[in-house]
């Protein structure tokens, strides 16, 4: 097939046109894959991001967890043998009160005897 100049000089304007829509779809296909990788890349790291924000979660949660078995514990070691303690001790305190108080009723017996005779009847 033989194309004459008037031939390519009518195809021309729609070969160059091809040729420019063609460079804007490359350009296109270009601008989406870059944008493509970057939002892959910027994908990555918040894949890596979420993964240490997911490690720190779970170091937390074990932290929680040992100080909450630890003060259980501990708690449990206060009721059992603090509390006993502190009764004893409110016991003995009661018990010194009374005491103190049975000898200050005795002793103001003693100071009223003595300075109150009796009387006589």
């Amino acid at each position: 097939m033989v194309v004459t100049t008037s031939e390519l000089l009518h195809a021309w304007p729609e070969t160059t046109r091809a040729a420019e829509l063609a460079q804007r779809l490359a350009d296109n296909a270009l601008a989406t894959s870059e944008r493509a990788d970057q939002e892959a890349a910027a994908a990555e790291e918040l894949a890596i991001l979420a993964e240490r924000a997911a490690q720190a979660a779970e170091n937390a949660a074990r932290s929680a967890r040992t100080a909450a078995t630890r003060l259980a514990a501990f708690a449990q070691a206060s009721r059992e043998t603090g509390l006993p303690e502190a009764r004893a001790t409110l016991e003995d305190a009661e018990r010194a009160e009374r005491h103190a108080r049975d000898m200050y009723h005795e002793r103001e017996r003693e100071a009223r005897e003595r300075t109150d005779p009796p009387s006589r009847g």
